[in-house]
């Protein structure tokens, strides 16, 4: 299938494919020769790559500090970079589609890892919540929900596709990125048994959320994520009455927010159910703290120790 770039996107790809040589090395001049320059899509995949490679990788992140995956354009610099990168993980955001095709075709040595595409899932109600539809580069479709990352044993899945990547590229350290992934990999059980003895003490088991990111968390630990964002829209009129009527009826009293996103209606249902407001942020860096801190939001909003 072909996709038909923005205006704004093309002239992007067309600097790229002009620039790239040039700006690439100036800005990468710093880096070691040894090193495998590593792009990734959103701040939690650089954690998991470190993890895994360690001194061996400069990791590049696309998506920066508080910007917005679902309105995210690359920069001109960002396109320039990936003409000296090796590997890209992608990981399903619906950006990937609409350009990294094209920076494929420029940089046919850059090798593009799909992190997701085994474990994407449908969004809707029973999982990812209220008609959130993801698009990405990993081969799935409308409607999968990209957030697969929010369950700690899709990351160990995907600790495993980065090693086998990156021992691929460096056979000579493939022993090294086994053994980090390893190490890793027992960090992240570790973790899953701590939400897991967490979770099983909530009083109320139901996420009201105003982005639907939480699907494959709520899956794991026995949760039901409600959304108050749907079709990728600010909830409206008799959908927001409904919406606060079931939160009253279950006596939820947290609303989630997520730092990226408009929180002004969780905000407007959060005053009219007497709830707190917690902010969770799934595309924070240093991933096994910031779902340490997750989880106890989660916990202290819907009622456990």
């Amino acid at each position: 299938m072909i996709i038909a770039l923005p205006k704004k996107l093309t002239l992007l790809v067309m600097l790229y494919g002009l620039l790239a040589p040039a700006l690439a090395d100036n800005a990468a001049a710093d880096q070691s020769r040894e090193q495998i320059n590593v792009f990734v899509s959103i701040a939690p995949q650089r954690d998991f790559v470190a993890q895994v490679g360690g001194d061996r990788v400069a990791v590049q992140v696309m998506v920066g500090p508080g910007q917005s995956p679902e309105l995210f354009e690359p920069t001109p610099r960002q396109m320039a970079l990936l003409a000296r990168a090796d590997l890209y993980f992608s990981i399903g955001m619906p950006f990937e589609a609409s350009w990294l095709p094209a920076v494929q075709r420029n940089n046919p040595d850059l090798k593009i890892v799909p992190c997701c595409a085994e474990l994407a899932k449908l969004a809707g109600d029973e999982h990812g919540g209220h008609g959130h539809a993801g698009h990405g580069h990993d081969g799935h479709d409308s409607g999968m929900d990209p957030h697969v990352w929010t369950d700690p044993n899709n990351v160990i899945a995907i600790a495993g596709l980065i090693a086998e990547a990156l021992a691929a590229h460096d056979a000579a350290h493939a022993r090294d990125y086994r053994r980090a992934e390893r190490a890793f990999s027992e960090q992240l059980r570790a973790l899953d048994s701590l939400i897991t003895a967490r979770m099983a003490a909530l009083k109320n088991r139901v996420l009201i959320v105003a982005h639907p990111s939480w699907g494959y968390f709520a899956e794991r630990y026995g949760l039901s994520q409600r959304s108050i964002e749907q079709d990728g829209k600010e909830i409206q009129g008799r959908s927001l009455a409904q919406l606060i009527a079931f939160a009253r009826q279950r006596n939820i009293r947290a609303v989630f927010t997520q730092p990226q996103f408009n929180d002004r209606a969780a905000r407007v249902i959060a005053a009219e159910i007497g709830a707190t407001v917690y902010e969770l942020d799934p595309l924070a860096s240093g991933y096994i703290e910031n779902m340490r801190a997750v989880t106890d939001k989660i916990a202290r909003g819907l009622g456990g120790e």
